[in-house]
């Protein structure tokens, strides 16, 4: 874990009195810089060497969000707490290799290599508000690249809402199985895509049993169902959260989405049955977050965000 802080002052910049020399101007420069940069946290990668290394991402893309925390009581909230995902610094259409903040933050890692800010605010005043604005640099790729971290236990297993086990479960993913993977992993996504109905966005997880019993849902229910399917059939997947988003700028709450990934010939690949998309567009995709569902994640079961302090309230803008 590592703290990251603002390398200026918190912009206030006090009242400067013209001396008989030229002094002033290397203060007035000192200040021009300390502007600039007090918008500015990276986090402790080299953005050139990791470009240097990217040769396999070709198109470079910014993105930004930001969030508004407000005290909604009366009351001084003495330390107000906010943990969001960045995007995953490396998947196999994606490498983050520079994070930026307007306040200082503590980049963490949990143990499937997501990226999590960490921002506190001390004595945050009565219906005082502060808005957080994180910008990201990416490089990402319509063609999958082989990266290191490949599939683990965890994407061949059950978990909370991929009942990979459930017999209503593997009796239909069993009538999925093929000689090839290729054409398993096909028939599962076809199925789904096919068989489950788009249901009005749902604020809680649902799972991918209820898909298959109700064959509706959102697109976490399609993203659950399919990952399950294919971990019924042994193919180790995994669900994603993020933004489908094919340009620089802004990312919006509603924008939301997820989708999930397979490992085959020595890589991730994308698949996203909701949208009927399987192993193309992938440089469209933002992730950021992959899901696990560990116990010891800091983010607990919260998709893009989450706060604590008494009295406060966040919302995405």
């Amino acid at each position: 874990m590592q703290i990251l802080r603002n390398a200026a002052t918190d912009g206030k910049i006090g009242k400067i009195r013209y001396g008989r020399n030229n002094s002033i101007i290397v203060i007035a420069a000192t200040l021009l810089c300390l502007a600039a940069a007090s918008i500015t946290m990276m986090n402790s990668d080299n953005g050139s060497a990791a470009r240097s290394e990217a040769s396999g991402y070709s198109i470079s893309r910014q993105v930004q969000y930001s969030f508004t925390l407000q005290n909604k009581s009366h009351r001084v909230i003495k330390q107000a707490e906010l943990w969001t995902f960045a995007p995953v610094k490396q998947t196999a259409n994606q490498l983050c290799f520079k994070l930026q903040a307007n306040y200082p933050y503590k980049l963490l890692t949990d143990d499937s290599g997501n990226q999590i800010l960490y921002f506190t605010f001390e004595n945050l005043a009565p219906y005082g508000s502060r808005v957080v604005t994180i910008k990201a640099n990416l490089l990402v790729t319509a063609t999958a690249n082989p990266i290191p971290s490949g599939p683990s236990s965890r994407d061949l297993n059950p978990q909370k809402y991929i009942e990979s086990d459930h017999s209503a479960i593997t009796r239909i993913a069993h009538k999925m199985q093929a000689p090839d993977a290729s054409k398993t992993i096909e028939k599962a996504f076809r199925w789904v895509a096919g068989n489950v109905r788009y249901s009005a966005y749902a604020g809680r997880d649902r799972g991918a049993l209820y898909a298959l019993a109700h064959k509706k849902g959102d697109c976490t229910e399609y993203a659950n169902l399919f990952v399950a399917l294919c971990r019924a059939n042994g193919i180790a997947a995994r669900p994603i959260g993020g933004y489908v988003f094919p340009q620089s700028g802004i990312l919006k709450a509603r924008d939301y989405h997820n989708w999930g990934e397979f490992y085959k010939n020595g890589t991730w690949q994308l698949a996203d049955p909701q949208n009927r998309v399987l192993m193309r567009n992938a440089a469209d995709y933002i992730a950021m977050r992959i899901i696990h569902g560990s116990e010891d994640d800091p983010m607990g079961p919260y998709n893009r965000f989450r706060f604590r302090g008494e009295g406060l309230e966040v919302k995405m803008n």
